[in-house]
């Protein structure tokens, strides 16, 4: 599920993004275990989705993937680190299907219904995206949607704009109580950028 992140971690000494694969103790005889970020990644998300973010610790973590938490301790300084890492990891995907879109319009799209579906099927993760930290997934695709936007008419401010109006009325619609998510504010959005790039 989180092939495209595995090679990625988060380091708060640095605040940067280093390839990383960890080498786990086994706690069987014979060849040691090799743990990915993808794989602790994915460990994370599952144990956030049974029992909640409050219950996700590194012990618990450590516990589920089947190493000694100071492994995990070896190369994440904390469980803020890893939360970090979360909203960049599960968007990997669709940062990668973001890549692909020719049309800033469609890119835009794009973006929006596929961090409505991350943040449906995990809502227990959807408050880590109030401030996410932008992982080099989010980067790249925000830079992606921004160039098809200038290349398209808009001005650098306004693509960062009309982007950022995007994001901001998905994760909304999921983080706030005021009633089921309804994707209708975001073809409002859709509808208006798609006058304005047509004024052009």
């Amino acid at each position: 599920m989180y092939a495209n992140y595995c090679n990625y971690a988060y380091s708060l000494t640095t605040s940067h993004w280093y390839g990383l694969t960890m080498n786990a103790a086994s706690p069987k005889r014979g060849r040691p275990a090799v743990v990915s970020v993808g794989e602790i990644v994915e460990a994370a998300v599952e144990l956030i989705d049974r029992d909640g973010v409050d219950a996700l610790t590194m012990r618990s973590l450590a516990a589920s993937i089947g190493i000694g938490p100071m492994t995990l301790y070896r190369h994440l300084a904390d469980k803020d680190t890893l939360l970090a890492m979360l909203p960049d990891a599960l968007l990997a995907s669709v940062c990668d299907e973001v890549l692909r879109k020719r049309s800033g319009l469609l890119a835009l799209r794009t973006i929006a219904t596929g961090l409505m579906n991350v943040l449906q099927t995990h809502p227990g993760i959807a408050t880590l995206f109030e401030d996410p930290e932008q992982g080099p997934n989010m980067k790249a695709a925000a830079s992606h949607v921004i160039n098809l936007l200038i290349g398209e008419g808009m001005r650098s401010s306004e693509a960062e704009v009309a982007l950022r109006a995007v994001v901001a009325q998905v994760i909304g619609e999921n983080v706030t109580r005021h009633g089921k998510p309804q994707f209708a504010g975001v073809v409002l959005l859709l509808d208006g950028i798609r006058l304005r790039l047509e004024a052009n």
